[in-house]
Order: structure tokens, then sequence, then C-alpha cells
């Protein structure tokens, strides 16, 4: 045992030895050493009421009823896929059960070992940190227990660093002793951030491996509790060498605590990282966009961000898909229509020559997933930002945007080289060549008329263009000549400036499959589908020839007349004399069917002038259009302004037998306990009565047995028992119907089904013969109308089948003309051509089937009237019942006509 030191000699009191050392202290050393004595008081002084008064009212964490994280509403698509979501944190809360053991304990590995161990707070680890940090300069060391880190995660976020740890060392003691370990470690596995706006492990593992967390396998588990530690420096997506590395050590600390065996370790040490995340930009914002505008204005922004809605939408994702794509390539097959607008920048030599380093430099730290080329995108390029001397201090080679090389997608690349024949185009880590044949649609840019073609690539590009290119695919893999330093094919691009819309339609239950509203969402969010009115062109004279039926003054048999009238507007007191789409030609005598299939604009106009623009108007608005339409003749030329999503809901009508209904985008709305909030349930479309009328089928609860109910009527009328066979030829219309004959009831809403047959039979003619010609192409029945708009401003198509309906708008922004050549047939229809091959062409045909209350009978294509018996390729027309001709066709008879003979 040691004998303490005395301080004093015997006899003398204590401290005596000591004074005298002290007084040979100099004053300056006393006071120095009173000074630290002072300040070491103080500080302990200052530091115990910091603590007193940082932790006087700590806030309190009861129980798991207290927590109520932000959860992002979720959406889901008709077949029941999450399509989208909204949301300031996306994260979905799952329960500890479902979370597996694999990941507790490679979470457990990675953060906090011993935290079944210890009360909250790993006072060791602190210390051995705090060594660290003394002894290396500032080391960062990870002492916090995952308690800690829920403790700072809830309740400390906005706190100074040190503040935090003094709160987190009194409040981790108290979380422990409120809520048990597993609900400790359930607050913090679904809390954490883990990287590209996902929070907690299910969403993390979502976006990741493209599954749920309880599946997951080891390795995965690795991966995703490696990232915890700094989730922006470890994604296995953008730096997987990185993830790699940090796997293998939760890897190693799962086997260091005996939880996986060492053959476990080899194997998955061993084995690749295999990630699967969402692709970059999903298909669908033109539609999550509608979505959240609706639920936005009905549950307000803040509960649809943090509630955690569950959204059933009746958006088909792989229509979704169809429908952008072929919106995209006809947008762009006619914007390359109208010309080259020119590149999308120029760079001067010395630019070039500054940048080009800065560029490749980017490019090579970039890290691709296995098996990937990674290549340049430099769309971001700003010439101004690019000084020569000062590149790098500007960050320009942060312009230059790694993407993976694939065939049929569209990159920003340097054009290097161009001659008469030839460019040569720079995409960093590979290269490609344009040919004059893939430039011989730059001519120069002008809708309204042809410009020559280019001779030469060098007259279209030059040495400094940042162009847009597409890669080709061909016979070889792309990724492999790009290795193998082969140039790769390419077509020249550029962004249309043209907009388009495409909607597609459930006509049974008006659920919207496909809405897109423009050609880019990123660059214009305004939704033309559902807010851009135009005028619709001949794609309204449905409703126009829809009327005329519904009237039972005409068939489609009747005998019409294309000739140029002079009309004196009653409504408007203007004298005019419309044209059809040829100008200055018209053909006489025809059916009214084969004059909807030619788009005739004079029998439209005769039809609105025998019917009355209120006639015409009303028919429109019982079928879905709620626009307002002009009250004159130009209504049947489609004057009057619709959206796309309200007219193709109006063709929809016609497709469903009369049935008129709204579209649906919202289907169902539940909170997060799965409170059913809202739904929205299609009516069921009518039946059919015996007379062609609509009838709703009821079902009996106590006898399950159906029963026809009339539906609402609106107007009733006589039926005529016949079209008369002699018709006056001086011009007046035919006799009004019989007062005494039975009534025929039109519905408040839509029309009648055998009325909407006979309509949607001679829309199918649009197709069969007439100016939808190219739409035979899809090789099963179809009804369809072609729209065109005055001066071309405006091109339509829209068309259905049994079970689809689609509707494509195309036309510029400003209300410019499209050009001369610009139709709905040409502008419109490839694009709904090419949606509804990929939508429908896979799936049996469907057929329209016949409704009662409607016959079927060849026709005279010329007279009108019954075929005779030699005439067996006579066309079939569908009549309402008791309006078919009477008479057959005799050699050289005259064609019947309800309007007057050309003057």
């Amino acid at each position: 045992m040691t004998t303490p030191r005395p301080t004093a000699l015997p006899g003398e009191a204590p401290g005596a030895i000591v004074r005298p050392l002290v007084r040979r202290l100099s004053k300056k050393t006393r006071r120095l050493l009173r000074g630290l004595a002072l300040a070491a008081l103080v500080a302990l002084a200052v530091g115990g009421a910091a603590f007193l008064f940082w932790t006087r009212d700590l806030p309190a964490f009861g129980s798991l009823k207290d927590y109520e994280p932000l959860v992002s509403t979720r959406v889901f698509g008709v077949e029941g896929s999450e399509v989208f979501t909204f949301g300031r944190e996306r994260r979905t809360v799952v329960p500890l059960e479902q979370i597996p053991p694999v990941l507790r304990r490679a979470v457990l590995a990675a953060e906090d070992a011993h935290f079944y161990e210890h009360e909250g707070v790993n006072y060791l680890a602190i210390a051995r940190c705090a060594v660290k940090g003394v002894l290396f300069a500032g080391v960062k060391c990870g002492g916090s227990t995952i308690t800690q880190q829920v403790v700072k995660t809830f309740l400390l976020q906005s706190d100074w660093r040190v503040k935090r740890k003094v709160k987190e060392l009194v409040l981790a003691p108290r979380l422990e002793q409120n809520l048990s370990k597993d609900e400790i470690l359930f607050l913090y596995l679904n809390q954490i951030y883990l990287g590209h706006l996902r929070y907690g492990v299910e969403e993390a593992s979502r976006f990741y491996f493209g599954k749920g967390v309880k599946d997951l396998t080891l390795g995965e588990a690795a991966t995703l509790a490696g990232v915890i530690q700094s989730p922006m420096r470890l994604s296995p997506v953008n730096h997987p060498a990185a993830a790699k590395h940090r796997q293998e050590y939760v890897l190693r600390r799962m086997r260091e605590e005996g939880w996986i065996t060492q053959a476990q370790y080899d194997a998955e040490r061993a084995r690749p990282i295999a990630v699967r995340p969402p692709e970059e930009n999903p298909p669908g914002a033109w539609y999550a966009d509608a979505v959240r505008k609706v639920l936005d204005e009905r549950y307000g922004a803040d509960v649809v961000e943090t509630q955690g809605l569950q959204v059933d939408v009746a958006m088909d994702p792989v229509l979704q898909r169809y429908a952008e794509a072929a919106l995209e390539a006809g947008l762009r097959a006619v914007d390359k229509r109208q010309g080259w607008r020119g590149p999308m920048l120029h760079l001067d030599p010395k630019q070039v020559e500054a940048a080009l380093p800065l560029w490749r430099a980017r490019l090579g730290r970039a890290e691709g997933r296995p098996g990937q080329l990674l290549v340049w995108d430099l769309g971001r390029v700003n010439a101004k930002e690019i000084d020569p001397d000062e590149a790098e201090e500007r960050g320009v080679g942060r312009m230059a945007r790694p993407r993976p090389l694939e065939a049929g997608d569209v990159y920003a690349g340097l054009v290097t080289f161009a001659d008469d024949k030839l460019a040569t185009v720079d995409l960093g880590g590979a290269t490609g060549s344009l040919s004059l044949a893939d430039v011989a649609w730059a001519r120069k840019w002008n809708p309204s008329q042809a410009t020559a073609a280019p001779k030469k690539v060098s007259q279209v590009v030059t040495p400094g263009d940042v162009i847009l290119v597409r890669v080709m695919p061909g016979k070889l893999p792309v990724e492999r000549l790009a290795r193998e330093k082969k140039p790769l094919t390419l077509s020249l691009e550029q962004n249309p400036v043209v907009q388009g819309a495409l909607v597609a339609l459930d006509p049974g239950t008006r659920g919207i499959r496909a809405l897109v509203g423009g050609y880019d969402f990123q660059t214009s969010q305004f939704n033309r589908a559902t807010q851009a009115k135009r005028q619709p062109g001949s794609a309204f004279k449905p409703f126009v020839w829809g009327a005329a039926v519904e009237s039972r003054r005409f068939t489609p048999a009747t005998i019409v007349y294309d000739t140029p009238d002079l009309y004196r507007d009653p409504w408007t007191g203007k004298e005019w004399k419309p044209r059809n789409y040829e100008k200055d030609e018209f053909d006489g005598p025809m059916l009214l069917a084969a004059a909807l299939a030619h788009s005739k604009n004079t029998v439209s106009v005769k039809l609105v002038d025998a019917l009355g623009p209120d006639a015409v108007a009303g028919f429109a608005r019982r079928m879905g259009i709620s626009s307002e339409l002009p009250r004159n003749l130009t209504l049947g030329l489609g004057t009057g302004e619709v959206t796309p999503l309200e007219l193709v809901n109006a063709y929809a009508s016609i497709a469903s037998r009369g049935f008129s209904a709204q579209p649906l985008l919202v289907l169902r709305v539940r909170d997060r306990t799965g409170k059913v909030l809202e739904e929205n349930r299609p009516l069921p479309p009518w039946g059919v009565g015996a007379d062609g009328a609509p009838v709703v089928e009821a079902t009996s609860t106590a006898t399950q047995t159906a029963t026809p109910i009339p539906i609402p009527i609106a107007i009733a009328t006589p039926i005529p028992a016949a079209i008369p066979a002699a018709v006056p030829t001086d011009g007046s219309m035919p006799p009004g119907p019989d007062a005494t004959a039975r009534p025929f009831a039109l519905p408040e809403t839509g029309t009648r089904p055998d009325v909407a047959f006979v309509l949607s039979t001679m829309m199918r003619q649009v197709i069969e013969n007439g100016t939808g010609a190219a739409a035979r192409a899809l090789g099963r029945p179809a009804a369809a109308k072609t729209g065109t708009a005055q001066e071309h401003r405006d091109a339509w198509f829209v068309g259905f089948t049994p079970e689809l309906v689609a509707g494509v708008w195309v036309g510029f922004d400003d209300h410019a003309p499209l050009g001369p050549r610009e139709t709905g047939a040409g502008a419109a229809l490839p694009a709904w051509l090419s949606f509804m091959q990929a939508a429908v062409g896979a799936r049996p045909v469907a057929q329209f089937s016949p409704v009662p209350g409607v016959e079927l009978v060849r026709i005279d294509p010329q007279s009108g009237h019954l075929a005779t018996d030699r005439q067996v390729d006579a066309p079939f027309a569908a009549f309402l019942a008791g309006t078919a001709p009477a008479a057959a066709a005799s050699p050289g008879a005259a064609p019947q006509n309800f309007f007057m003979d050309d003057r």
C-alpha cells in the first residue's frame, strides 16, 4: 500500500509544505490558476443550468398510439397495381411481424448490435467515440443507439447538435421505460430515411428491389441495412461499388454476431447486388395530375400529402403507357412534316474544347448498374454559361447527364463532323452517324407550305451543334457496338412544338383508362385533355346525324344533296355558303350515311337547318356535351368548343347504346385504416326493351328476378308508320309524324339504344369507305369520325370498338394553323390507330351486337330503295323499326331527296 505524501511536517498545520510552493509561483501564474478554477466552476454551473433548462420540458412519447407518421397517399390502377403516390414523405407503415428477422438482424448488426441489452444509451460506445474524436482530430463515430436515433428523429430534429445529444441522454432511457424494445424497433424501421425520397424499410425495399420487405433475401436485407448510414452516398442505384462495400461490412458484422454462417457470408459476398428501381419517368403524369387536383379539392392538399389515403382510379397502366407512346410518336411525325427548326444550341470550337474534358470526366465518375453502358445527354447544356476560361469553376461538367444506352431512346449529342453525306455525333460513351436519309425530313420549317428537302447533311447540322438523336436498333445490341467502338445508327429528332391529347374510356363503366394531356408533362403541365377547349370540326357531325335519325324524318338511306347552297342565317342575318374540305367539289345526290362517311359540310348544314340548332344541340347535350354550343347553322361544322375528354365521353354514349354518364377518374377513396370515404360506382348501363327503348334491369331482393323499369321520358312523339315512299321534290320537308301513332319515347339523358345503334352503323362507314379509311388497318369492327376545324387549326379522330372508346386531338396551343395538308385523318388518326392496335389488337374480335327495334336490310346505294335480288353485294343499312324503305329499286329510278335541288 502506498503511503500518501504528507502536505505538512509533524506539528504543523495541513498544507504547510504546499503554501511555500504556491508562494514560489509567480503572481501571473497564480492569477491564471485562479481564473481556470473559476472558469471551471462557471462552466459547471452553466452546464448544469443548461442541462436543467434543456431537459425541463422534454416531449413525451407515451405509447404507440402517439405514432402518427406522415404517410403518403397511394393510388392504385384498375387492375390493382400501385400507379403513383402523393406525399411529403413516401412511407408505408408495416407491422414489425411483417418485417423478416433477417432484415431486423441486419439493421441491428449495422447500427446497434446490443440494442436488446442496453437501456437506451450505450455509454461505452459514447466514450469510445469521444476518445476517437480527440485522438483522430474529430473523426466521426457512430455512438448513438437505435433508441437515441428514434428520439432524434421524432422529438429533436431541429435542435443544435450538443443540445440534442444532451436531450438524447435523458429521453432515450425514458422512451425505453414507456415502450418495449420491439415497439422502438418498429418505430425506427418505419421512420428512417433510406434515400430517393423513400422513408421506412417497406418503401425502400419496393424502390431498390421491386418487392415488399417481407420477401427480401439475406443480401438484399444487408444492402438495405447498409444504406441507413448515408443514403445518398451508399445507394445501390447511384453508387453500386460503395453499396457493395457497405453490404460486405453488414454481412461481416452479422457473421461476427453469429446470425449467419460463414457459408452464407461467402455466398452473398460473391453475389452482385441486383437492384430493380422503378423507371425514371413512369407513365401517368397527366393522369396523376388530374387525380391530384380532384383529391386536393375534396380533401385538401395537407390530408393528401400526409394522411395515407388509399385511392382506386380507373387508369389501366398498360393502356396509359400505350397512349403516351402513341401520342408522342404521332406528334413527332406531324412536327417532322412541318420541317426542321434547327439544333438545340451551338457551341463554338473553344467552348467545345473546354467542355469536352469536363463532360468525359463526369461520365467517367458515374457508376452504371451491371451490364449497363453509360452515355451522356447534353439536354441541360447552356451555351451562355460555358466560358472557356472558367469552365471548371462554373460547373460545366454537371451539364452532361449520364444515362444508360438503350436502343430506341432519344439523347442530346454533340455533332463533331458533318459533310455532304454523313454526320458524326458524340454521345460520350459511344458515337453514332447520321446519313442523308436520316435527315431527309429536315427541310426548312414552314407549316403553311412545303419547302425544299436538304441535299446535304451539312445543310442540316454542323460541328458544334447539340442535337437530339434516336439510337436505332440493329442486328447487334447497341451496347456491344459501343463497347467495340463501332458507330451506332442514329436518326435525327426534335422536340415537337405541336401539342395533342389522347383520352380512352371504357364505354360500359365510363372509367377513364388513359389520359394524356400533351407531349411532355415536364415542360408543360397544362392538361389539354381536360382543360383545352377546341373546335371539334367534323368530329361533331355524329351528333347532327344522330339528331336526324332520332327525329325519324331521316334514315341512313335518305337521299341528300351535296350542293353549294347560299344561306341567310336567321340567327346572325349574314349570308353564307358552306363549302366542303375539297373546296369547290360537290358530289350531288348521295345517301345520308355516305354523306357522313365522306364528311360533307353542305349536308351537315342542311340537316341543322332542317332540324333547328336547338334540336341538334339538345341531342349533343344529352349525349354528354356540356360546353356552350352556337345557336346557328355553323353548329353543323363543329364551331362550338369542347374538351377532348368531353367529346370522347359523348362518343362513349353512342358506343354504350345511348347510355350517357359522367366519365370516372376516381373510383374509391379510403383512409389509412381502410375506412371508405367515398365510392363512385359506375351506373349500370340500361337494357333494351322489345321496341328498342331503354330500360333499367332492377333486381328484386325478394325474388332475385329482373324487372324492366322505363327510363324517364323527356320527349314523347308519335312514330310514323313508315317514311313516305313518295317525297316532295319541290324542296319542302317530308310530312310530320301521325299524331295518332304510338309514342316514340326519348330519355332525359342519352338517346334510345336503337337510335345509337343506327348512328354507330353509319359511323362504321367512315372507316369502311370514308375519310377514316386508314383505320381499317385495325382489322376489327370500329366506328369513328374524323374532324378538321376551320383553317386546319385542330385535327381530331375519335372512334370506338365495342370495348374501348378513344379520341385524339392535335393542334398548336396558340391556335395557329397546322398547315393545309394536316387533317384529322392525317394528323390524329395515326396516333389513334397506333394506340388501338396496342390496346385491343391482341384481344378477341368483338362485334357490335344489334338491338331490338332495329331492322337490317340491303339498300341500293344509288336510289336509297331496297336492293333487288340481283344486288347481292349491296350494303346493309340499319333502320329504326318501321322506317326502312318499302319499295325496291328499279332500273334508272331517280333518287328521292328531302332537300332542294341545286339551283
